[in-house]
C-alpha cells in the first residue's frame, strides 16, 4: 500500500456527516494488491468539462499499456460528448442524471478493477462504488475515501491533475511516458472562421472570481491589434455576451463574434486553426493543451489549483493575481506574459 499520508480536503459540516456516515453503512474492505494485469476495469470519470478533458490522456495510455482490457467509464450527460466516440470504451455509462439502467448494469457486471482517480471524496461516487462488482477497487489516498476501497495510490496535489489520474499506470511503471491527447472525432469539425492569422480568446468566466472586467480586455485587445495581421475570435458564455458586443463594436472587422461554436467539437475546430489560446481558468484551457495550441492562461491566487490545472505539456506562460479574484491582475502582467508567450512560438518556428 502507499505511504504517503492521506491528504484531508476540506468539507463542510453537512458533507463530512454524509460521506462519514456512508463509511459506516457501508462495507469496509479488507486491503488487497492490484494484479499483475488488468483484464477489465470500471473507471470513474468527473462531471466537469475540463476534467473529463483531462482524464483522455490516461485512457489512451491505459488502452496501450493493457489493449485487450474491457473498459467501461461511468460519466454524466453533461460530459459524455468528450468520452462517447472512443473505440476503446465499450461502454459509456451515465450516473447523473440517475436512471436505473446504470445501476443495475453495474450491479450485474463483474470488473476486475474499479477505479476511482478522483483526490477528494464524493458522495455520489461513494454510492457507485459500493454497488459495482469489482475484485479490486482502488483510490487515490483519502481517509474519507480509504475504508470502501482496497488499494489506495499516492495522492500528491502538488502534481498536475493529468498525473494523479495516471497513478494507476505509474503503479506499474513509474516511468510511464503521458502525452496528452484527444479522439480523432475533435479534429473532425473545421473552423469556421477564414484563414485569416487569428487568436482565440475565452471571455467565459464560469464564475464571479473569475471574471476580468470588460474595461481590462478592451486594453489588453488594444494592445495585441496593434499588429494589423492579427483578428481576435471570442468565446463569450451568455452572461459576457454584452461585453463581446460592446468589443465587437469598438474594433469591428478585426473581431470574430459570435462564433459557430454549439458544441465542444466546433470550438476545438476553432482553436485549433487559430495561433493561440488566452483564456480564464476553465475547460477551453485545456482542450487548447490537448490540441498542442500555445496558451495564456489567466488564474486567482489559488497555487494549488494552478498546480493541478495549468496548462498541460504545451508552450503556455500563466498570469496568476495576488488575490483570490482574476479581475485584480494588473495589465502589464498580461501585456508582459503575451509577449513572452509570442517570443516563445517564435523560436520554435
Amino acid at each position: 500500500m502507499s505511504d504517503a499520508k492521506p491528504n484531508t480536503p476540506t468539507l463542510n459540516r453537512r458533507r463530512k456527516f454524509i460521506i462519514n456516515f456512508q463509511n459506516k453503512l457501508y462495507k469496509n474492505l479488507d486491503q488487497k494488491k492490484i494484479p499483475d494485469s488488468i483484464s477489465s476495469i470500471i473507471i470513474f470519470a468527473q462531471e466537469k468539462l475540463g476534467d473529463a478533458i483531462l482524464l483522455l490522456p490516461f485512457l489512451n495510455a491505459f488502452h496501450k499499456r493493457f489493449p485487450d482490457a474491457v473498459i467501461d467509464l461511468c460519466c454524466t450527460y453533461y460530459n459524455k460528448k468528450v468520452f462517447e466516440g472512443i473505440p476503446f470504451i465499450r461502454n459509456c455509462l451515465i450516473y447523473r442524471p440517475y436512471n436505473p439502467r446504470f445501476a443495475k448494469m453495474i450491479r450485474s457486471e463483474k470488473y476486475q478493477i474499479l477505479y476511482n482517480p478522483k483526490s477528494g471524496p464524493s458522495k455520489t461516487f461513494h454510492q457507485m462504488t459500493n454497488k459495482v462488482n469489482a475484485d479490486v477497487k482502488v483510490c487515490l489516498d483519502n481517509e474519507y475515501n480509504n475504508p470502501i476501497y482496497n488499494y489506495y495510490l499516492p495522492n500528491d496535489n502538488t502534481k498536475h491533475i493529468v498525473d494523479k489520474y495516471c497513478e494507476l499506470l505509474f503503479y506499474y511503471d513509474p516511468h510511464t511516458s503521458i502525452t496528452n491527447w484527444l479522439p480523432d472525432y475533435f479534429y473532425q469539425f473545421p473552423s469556421s472562421i477564414d484563414k485569416k492569422k487569428y487568436l482565440t480568446v475565452n471571455m467565459s468566466a464560469g464564475s464571479q472570481n473569475r471574471r476580468l472586467p470588460v474595461d481590462k480586455w478592451i486594453k489588453i485587445f488594444s494592445h495585441i491589434l496593434e499588429d494589423n495581421n492579427i483578428h481576435l475570435a471570442l468565446f463569450a458564455s451568455k452572461k459576457e455576451s454584452k461585453d463581446a458586443k460592446k468589443i465587437k463594436g469598438i474594433f469591428k472587422e478585426k473581431i470574430y463574434y459570435p462564433l459557430e461554436s454549439p458544441n465542444l467539437y466546433y470550438a476545438s475546430g476553432i482553436i485549433n486553426d487559430s495561433e493561440m489560446l488566452i483564456s480564464l481558468d476553465t475547460s477551453l484551457i485545456h482542450l487548447a493543451s490537448a490540441l498542442g495550441k500555445p496558451v495564456l492562461g489567466l488564474y486567482n491566487n489559488d497555487m494549488l489549483n494552478h498546480t493541478r490545472y495549468s496548462p498541460y505539456s504545451t508552450i503556455s506562460e500563466s498570469v496568476i493575481s495576488d488575490t483570490e479574484f482574476i479581475r485584480d491582475i494588473e495589465l502589464p502582467s498580461i501585456i508582459d506574459s503575451y509577449s513572452k508567450l509570442i517570443a516563445k512560438i517564435k523560436k520554435i518556428r
